[in-house]
């Protein structure tokens, strides 16, 4: 009987050991259960918390990505078109780059008024390596974003992703209103925001020919297409004049031809290449090169020492420094400077009447923008190919 009672006794506590364990069981369950909602109750997205997780948040902001000119501070800005139907980048010129800055710009552009504001930003890295800039806008940008058709949220989106991507120089974005999800009747941010498509223009340059009897073929351009009908005729008129008078200035025996290419364009900025090639008749051919640089905001041609210091860059172009030309050639160039201008004040008072003038004077060299540089274009000898095409540091 002894044995019998002891068997008994065993069993019972080995059955309350069983039930002690799945109690803990269930309160770890429950646990896991209550974390994982708490987590969704966060941001109200499972998903976006999970994501958010995944980055390691930079010690210090970033700071923002910007060129200086004699304007002032360049700032892209995205925004829709005139008909809303593509986002376009735009350049404004401020005094300082901050996220306040840029939002101040962003809503601007795209017409916004009231109370949408940016609540906070903040930065990290992914575990892609990717830096993420992470935005909590406040409930009236929510509020305005779910009153736009779809069309209309996707430039608004879009806008706002692009612009502080390409201000902070970031890979990806994450947005949260009051640092919860965004939700829309048409989406639920919940995952990265990539850049969105854009275009860098809504106009055409196309080609009108002038060609003639005697050896000339000149391909002018013309705008199609400018919202702004009134800088689009002007540049029009101006761009086909100068060339008709090439045309009836001719009176060579060989061949005179032209070409162009387009190296900014822009809904800001138009700067237009234009390669020309003539002969005599005898084997010997000379080049030549010219430009414009079209500000598609005022109409105004856009002059070098518009937004470059050109007593800066003269100096600089004396000691050799800040230009980039053919290595080869890069010796036989800096002699040349040195040799034709007596001083730096003496070129820079020449890179000071470069590019088109309104006022009808003949320039006395040229210039034009390709990504984001400035590149001159100087007459050398025959010998150095007629014309050099200089790269710029950034100014």
């Amino acid at each position: 009987m002894i044995r019998g009672v002891d068997m008994q006794i065993c069993c019972m506590e080995q059955g309350s050991d069983d039930v002690k364990r799945w109690k803990v069981y269930i309160a770890a369950f429950v646990c896991l259960i209550l974390l994982a909602g708490c987590g969704k109750k966060e941001t109200g997205s499972e998903l976006l918390t999970e994501t958010q997780e995944t980055v390691e948040l930079a010690e210090e902001p970033l700071e923002p990505v910007v060129t200086e000119t004699s304007e002032g501070i360049a700032l892209h800005i995205y925004c829709g078109d005139e008909l809303a139907e593509n986002i376009v980048q735009k350049t404004v010129y401020v005094e300082t780059v901050d996220e306040q800055t840029v939002m101040e710009e962003l809503l601007a552009a795209l017409e916004i008024s009231g109370e949408v504001g940016l609540n906070s930003i903040s930065f990290g890295t992914n575990q892609g390596g990717d830096k993420v800039v992470m935005l909590d806008f406040n409930q009236a940008f929510a509020d305005y974003v779910k009153k736009l058709s779809s069309a209309g949220e996707n430039i608004v989106m879009g806008s706002m992703t692009n612009t502080f991507l390409d201000c902070y120089q970031c890979e990806l974005l994450l947005v949260t209103v009051e640092g919860k999800v965004l939700e829309t009747n048409y989406n639920v941010y919940e995952e990265y925001l990539e850049y969105y498509p854009y275009v860098e223009s809504t106009y055409r340059v196309v080609a009108e020919l002038l060609e003639t009897e005697n050896g000339v073929s000149i391909s002018c351009p013309q705008i199609e297409g400018l919202g702004d009908e009134q800088i689009q005729e002007k540049w029009n008129e101006i761009m086909l004049t100068n060339e008709q008078m090439a045309v009836e200035g001719w009176s060579g025996g060989g061949t005179y031809t032209v070409t162009f290419t387009l190296k900014t364009m822009t809904a800001d900025t138009l700067s237009i290449l234009m390669d020309g090639i003539y002969s005599d008749g005898s084997y010997n051919e000379q080049t030549f090169k010219y430009t414009y640089n079209i500000d598609l905001n005022t109409g105004e041609s856009i002059r070098l020492a518009d937004h470059v210091d050109v007593e800066l860059l003269a100096e600089h172009m004396f000691e050799g420094k800040s230009y980039y030309v053919d290595e080869a050639l890069a010796p036989y160039f800096l002699e040349r400077i040195q040799s034709i201008y007596e001083s730096p004040d003496s070129l820079a008072r020449s890179l000071q009447g470069y590019d088109y003038a309104e006022d009808g004077s003949d320039p006395y060299g040229y210039s034009y923008l390709a990504d984001g540089k400035v590149w001159l274009c100087m007459e050398v000898p025959h010998s150095m190919g007629d014309y050099i095409e200089i790269e710029l540091d950034a100014q």
